[in-house]
């Protein structure tokens, strides 16, 4: 399991910063992502970055809110690499997804998000706030799809 933040890289392409989100300006659609997941549920964390990790992405796994927030936190003070993508549970112990959400976009970042939620109401509040939601149940096929419409979404901004 990757520690919050422990992944540090660099790179020698150019670059853009737009909303929390940086890409390299020759991205293309289904290129390694760097994804932040918080969920939880170890076996289900586990699991998704499993399938996510198959395709080729690179995982920053957060078991809870105070781990989520220390992750994206090392993006400002230590200078990490940011997210291109955040898939995160609602139930994460300690911090909502939702709030984690709705405090990223009052402060103006559009990374693109993915929020794992099976409680309509919540999926109706991530999708006004522009996430991408993943209904509970779901298969590797629907992970792998949200992330990909996640990653549209950043190429469309």
């Amino acid at each position: 399991m990757s520690r919050p933040g422990a992944s540090r890289s660099s790179s020698s392409s150019s670059s853009s910063i737009e909303g929390g989100t940086r890409r390299s300006l020759s991205h293309q659609p289904g290129a390694p992502l760097r994804i932040l997941l918080a969920d939880g549920d170890r076996d289900l964390r586990r699991l998704v970055s499993l399938v996510l990790r198959s395709d080729g992405h690179e995982i920053v796994e957060a078991a809870d809110g105070r781990e989520l927030l220390e992750a994206i936190a090392s993006l400002v003070i230590d200078g990490d690499r940011l997210f291109d993508v955040i898939v995160a549970a609602q139930a994460i112990p300690g911090l909502p997804g939702v709030s984690v959400l709705s405090g990223l976009r009052s402060r103006g970042r559009r990374t693109p998000f993915v929020l794992m939620s099976g409680n309509p109401v919540v999926q109706g509040q991530a999708r006004r706030l522009g996430a991408i939601v993943l209904d509970r149940p779901f298969d590797a096929n629907a992970i792998r799809r949200a992330v990909q419409q996640a990653d549209a979404l950043t190429l469309k901004t």
